[in-house]
């Protein structure tokens, strides 16, 4: 009777046992009507019924320690599942922060490059005799570097991270009139076209 539990349909324990009581209790009664009666009553019946009622106790225990040892196998199964995700996750954003730290020192480094450079521009075409650019001026260049990192951050950041305040910057055009259906870059040639055309254009370059 045991090895019923051992199929995939689970049987109906507690009605059967609800049966096989009622069985019993029948069985007495009547080996009580046979004794009252004077007549034969084979008992092997009740012993079998008796058989039967434990055997599905029996049956009950071990049915409910198997569900909790599958259950408990399910649980430690999500448990590592859960635990090998935190590893990946933690991994992640481990390589995440690093790639941040060099972008930032990165970003760092090129920005500490476009100001340099620009100044060195409008040095170099003073010498020339020409006045410097306002479009190397380096208020401008600051803002027009900040609307682009805006542009950029923004879909992530939104106009603050943290303790970081970023301008609005949203297209098709920014606040220094360029356009983000240019790069960064063709931006910012458009913007020094004119101011450099007089030192760089041949014809304008008469020393």
């Amino acid at each position: 009777m045991i090895k019923a539990i051992a199929t995939d349909l689970q049987p109906d324990w507690d009605g059967r046992q609800r049966i096989a009581a009622d069985r019993l209790d029948e069985l007495r009664r009547e080996r009580g009507v046979a004794k009252l009666e004077g007549n034969t009553f084979d008992s092997r019946q009740i012993v079998e019924a008796e058989a039967e009622l434990d055997a599905i106790a029996a049956a009950q225990v071990e049915a409910e320690r198997r569900r909790r040892v599958e259950q408990e196998a399910a649980t430690q199964a999500r448990r590592a599942e859960l635990r090998a995700h935190i590893t990946e996750t933690l991994d992640a954003r481990s390589k995440a922060i690093t790639e941040a730290e060099l972008a930032v020192y990165k970003l760092a480094s090129a920005m500490e490059q476009l100001l340099a450079t620009s100044k060195d521009v409008s040095r170099t075409m003073q010498a020339l005799g020409h006045n410097a650019p306002m479009s190397m001026d380096e208020n401008g260049i600051k803002l027009r570097a900040s609307l682009r990192m805006a542009a950029i951050l923004g879909p992530v950041c939104g106009t603050t991270f943290g303790r970081i305040s970023f301008p609005i910057a949203r297209g098709p055009h920014l606040a220094d009139g360029t356009s983000l259906l240019d790069s960064w870059h063709d931006s910012d040639a458009k913007k020094i076209a004119s101011d450099l055309s007089k030192v760089i254009t041949p014809e304008n370059n008469h020393e």
